[in-house]
């Protein structure tokens, strides 16, 4: 039975009918007056130097009114990934506009027209001369030696080595085996469905205004105000609604580009990406390298763990920096590991640029993992799920890489209450067929964080007040990506405030207007904006009951908040409605009631998430079908249940195309050959099972009434699980992702002699 009113109930999300009906106006339907459209001219180069930009017959279609360039702007570098001022691991590498083109995307020039069809039609016209260089579209190609530097001071941007020993996890015991693994993972696009879209505007008393679906509001706010030379008071970001992201829309690229030439032409902009543009010319998923060396003792605990992991930034280094390091803490948050060692290095090669996707590099590693986990169970001759759970943390253990408790860590619950669900031990025992097609099951686990802390401050400011009329507002700088989180903070708010969610109206990030706050991204929304909601109603709580108190004259102490009232807490009658409370307030008082806060997270627990899958294989075609799918997650407590339902469902389906399909497919000169849905191969609805999925809710952390969060570590396990599965089925052990029917057919092929 829930023991909330409103916390664990399903509601639908707060715009869900301005969607459904076509109402909900997102940044390409915004239209400002006297707008200029803006079109790309992106390098059709891996590599080259750009000798001649010819807008001749661009300049001759009616409408045309400029093209902008590196001619027009040799100011600051920036790096799109950086969030506030003097951030680390943040090297500016790159211009608005390239002179020299550094992968296939990279953006040349842009030409602004009076109309849509004008600035594309102009943009065709549009001729680029090329100096060719030699091309490094891989680790492999750019980091051998006498490799052409892609930028001053080489392709290797960073190499460091990570020691940690978790003294209280060792065993004494003697190494009786090591496994050792070899994996790569592949770059994959978010598919949003919602396309990137900018607008900007131009006054010179004003300063300059973004309207953009972005991450992280105050983040675009210091990168445009440097890179243009600004006080901070001249941008104003505005969020717009987001028709979906997954890490996508995290970066700025195109924010700088746009405010720079709304102030360089003083007009108002919109540019508008294509599927292709916003495929190859934005950021993907980081493709990594990893090889993981685990030694054992003679009954399957960890004794020491190897990780060598290559992470490939792309032309530009934007997050790699920082998302190989949050590679090299990941792993000791799922395992116990007396003894740690990750040797990270990041470099750059001529392929689109590798950023943040659902999941901030644990569907990497723990994919990597997970494959090795399975290597080990074999050689080992025990059953997958027994090896983890002899291995797995406990509630209360430190992060061995940043020191910080774990908190109420529930993976061995998770791993015992799935095997039993899913009939583990009885399936996997099970014959795998002799025929075409054969059957196999796989297990895999994952674990992610909730929050930035300890790395960076993780803070979120909100402001909360009552009207008149005793409707409240909530003005935050939340970023709902489209999965609900305005609804989620109505509900922590109606479950303290004992009042109607759709009564509670929630703001999104303006930078003119509301508080700060560090962004969408880092599982961090629901663990630390959510907490700030929660203590931002307990304190406006705590001013209702005194206002209230000095308007009836009853101790504060004697007074409840119940149903919409302030009312006495040992009467049924009496107290005083939240309409009147807020007008007597002013009336009487005069006394707004309004309250300010601010949070600051300390603590950063472990979600955890727990897959089984098993999958069907054509061994003719290669062809899979994932015929069914448990996902058991560590999620604290519900906030909106059936939302939770419906990320842990997206987010194993993306696992899916990651394991069995997703890849951009970059060749040997750079071209990404699956630039377009057409050629981009994606799991439909009709492609998956009914996912199954079971709530672990046991509380305990510093989340809002205990939550954690679902949305980026519902997709971590996913994979692995099913490329286990795969490898069960067939006795192969693929490495390489995806699984596409070739590697399948082939590894099947090798195996049969």
């Amino acid at each position: 039975m829930n023991k909330y009113d409103f916390v664990g109930e399903s509601f639908s999300i707060n715009d869900a009918a301005a969607k459904a009906t076509g109402a909900m106006k997102f940044a390409s339907d915004i239209n400002l007056y006297r707008e200029l459209h803006l079109k790309l001219i992106l390098s059709e180069a891996g590599h080259a130097l750009i000798k001649n930009i010819d807008s001749s017959e661009a300049e001759k279609v009616g409408g045309y009114r400029a093209i902008l360039s590196y001619k027009d702007y040799r100011g600051k570098k920036f790096n799109s990934y950086r969030t506030f001022p003097d951030q680390p691991d943040c090297p500016e590498d790159r211009y608005i506009f390239t002179d020299k083109a550094r992968f296939v995307g990279d953006i040349i020039a842009v030409v602004a027209c009076e109309t849509k069809a004008a600035a594309e039609r102009a943009a065709r016209l549009v001729k680029v001369e090329y100096e060719e260089l030699p091309v490094m579209a891989s680790p492999a190609e750019s980091l051998r030696d006498g490799a052409a530097p892609i930028h001053e001071g080489g392709n290797l941007i960073e190499e460091f080595e990570r020691v940690r020993e978790g003294k209280q996890f060792a065993t004494g015991a003697e190494e009786a085996f090591r496994v050792t693994t070899d994996i790569r993972t592949q770059k994959m696009n978010h598919v949003a469905m919602e396309t990137h879209s900018y607008l900007a505007d131009w006054n010179a008393q004003v300063g300059v205004t973004i309207w953009t679906p972005t991450q992280g509001i105050y983040g675009i706010r210091t990168v445009v105000a440097d890179m243009l030379d600004l006080p901070y008071s001249k941008v104003r970001v505005v969020k717009v609604p987001m028709g979906g992201s997954f890490g996508g829309k995290q970066e700025f690229i195109y924010e700088p580009l746009v405010a720079f030439v709304a102030k360089k032409l003083e007009r108002p902009v919109k540019l508008h990406l294509t599927r292709r543009e916003s495929m190859i010319a934005t950021i993907n998923r980081t493709d990594c390298a990893t090889k993981i060396t685990t030694a054992f003792d003679a009954g399957g605990r960890i004794l020491s763990c190897e990780v060598d992991n290559l992470v490939d930034a792309g032309a530009y280094c934007s997050s790699g920096l920082d998302f190989a390091h949050a590679v090299s803490g990941k792993i000791p948050r799922l395992y116990r590991c007396p003894l740690y060692r990750h040797r990270g290095r990041v470099c750059y090669s001529n392929s689109p640029i590798a950023g943040g996707m659902r999941g901030w590099g644990s569907p990497e590693i723990m994919t990597a993992l997970e494959l090795h986990m399975d290597d080990a169970a074999r050689k080992l001759r025990t059953d997958p799920v027994e090896l983890r759970l002899k291995n797995v943390v406990e509630a209360g253990d430190v992060d061995i890489c940043n020191g910080i408790s774990l908190g109420n860590a529930q993976i061995k619950r998770c791993l015992r209450e799935g095997a039993e669900a899913f009939r583990w031990k009885e399936r996997f025992a099970a014959p795998h067929g002799q025929g075409r097609f054969r059957r196999g099951v796989g297990i895999a686990c994952g674990a992610h964080k909730n929050g930035i802390f300890s790395g960076s401050p993780d803070l979120s400011g909100m402001t909360l007040s009552m009207n008149e009329d005793g409707t409240v507002n909530l003005r935050t700088s939340v970023h709902d990506v489209g999965c609900g989180t305005v609804r989620s903070m109505q509900i922590i708010l109606a479950e303290v405030l004992r009042m109607d969610p759709d009564l509670i109206f929630v703001t999104e990030g303006d930078t003119k207007f509301t508080p700060y706050d560090c962004g969408t991204y880092g599982s961090r929304t629901t663990y630390v904006a959510g907490a700030c909601a929660k203590e931002t109603a307990e304190k406006f709580k705590e001013l209702m009951l005194r206002t209230a108190s000095k308007l009836l004259g009853i101790p504060a102490s004697g007074l409840t908040l119940r149903d919409g009232r302030v009312a006495v807490t040992d009467a049924a009658a009496g107290g005083i409605s939240y309409r009147e409370l807020a007008a007597r307030a002013i009336n009487e008082l005069s006394t707004e009631m309004i309250l300010t806060n601010s949070y600051r997270s300390d603590s950063n627990p472990g979600s955890y998430a727990v897959n089984f899958a098993e999958a069907e294989v054509d061994t003719l075609t290669g062809l899979v079908k994932i015929t069914d799918f448990l996902s058991v997650n560590d999620i604290g407590q519900a906030i909106n249940r059936q939302m939770v339902f419906n990320q842990i469902g997206g987010g194993v389906q993306m696992a899916a195309g990651f394991a069995l399909c997703e890849d951009l497919g970059i060749n040997s000169k750079g071209v990404p050959t699956k630039d377009s849905l057409k050629k981009y191969n994606t799991l439909n609805a009709v492609d998956m099972p009914a996912v199954k999925a079971i709530l672990v809710e046991e509380g305990g952390d510093k989340g809002p009434f205990g939550a954690k969060s679902i949305g980026e570590i519902s997709t971590v396990p996913g994979a692995a699980a099913i490329v286990n599965a795969v490898n069960n089925a067939l006795g192969t052990s693929i490495r390489e992702l995806p699984l596409t029917p070739e590697r399948i057919v082939e590894a099947f092929r090798l195996i049969k002699g």
